[in-house]
């Protein structure tokens, strides 16, 4: 792959993936790929106080974004919020068994998916892979 390939190469792969994991998603419990990966670090946290802000900040999305997102799944079911002890301004968010039965379906069907995009590539070249992944994030944000 010549250096001035990168960048198209990544973002192809990274369209191509997204994608499929897009259909998966919709397909599975009509759910974006950002929605499913929402519900999914919520249904890993239970118990946990979760605020829109950390959602935010964790998926590096807007609050407009976040805010459409976690309505969606709270009109769907899948969270609820809950006004925080602590702090009347903000919104606990978590799960609900409805959403944590959608999670833990969605990611038995992304496993599947993961599986098949790893194929026959070896453990140590998804080893080398992710650290080039790293090295190439390290230098942008440097």
């Amino acid at each position: 792959m010549a250096i001035e390939r990168l960048g198209i190469d990544i973002r192809i792969l990274s369209n191509l993936i997204y994608h499929k994991m897009n259909q998966i998603t919709t397909e599975t419990d009509n759910l974006t790929v950002h929605q499913c990966f929402i519900l999914q670090y919520l249904s890993q946290n239970t118990g946990k106080e979760i605020y829109q802000k950390d959602i935010e900040e964790l998926f590096s999305i807007k609050r407009s974004t976040a805010n459409q997102m976690l309505r969606t799944l709270e009109n769907r079911g899948y969270i609820s919020r809950e006004v925080s002890a602590q702090d009347s301004r903000k919104n606990i968010i978590a799960p609900t068994e409805e959403g944590i039965a959608s999670s833990e379906h969605l990611t038995q069907h992304m496993y599947q998916f993961m599986k098949k995009l790893h194929g026959d590539i070896s453990t140590e070249e998804l080893e080398q892979f992710e650290k080039t992944l790293k090295k190439l994030w390290h230098n942008i944000e440097s």
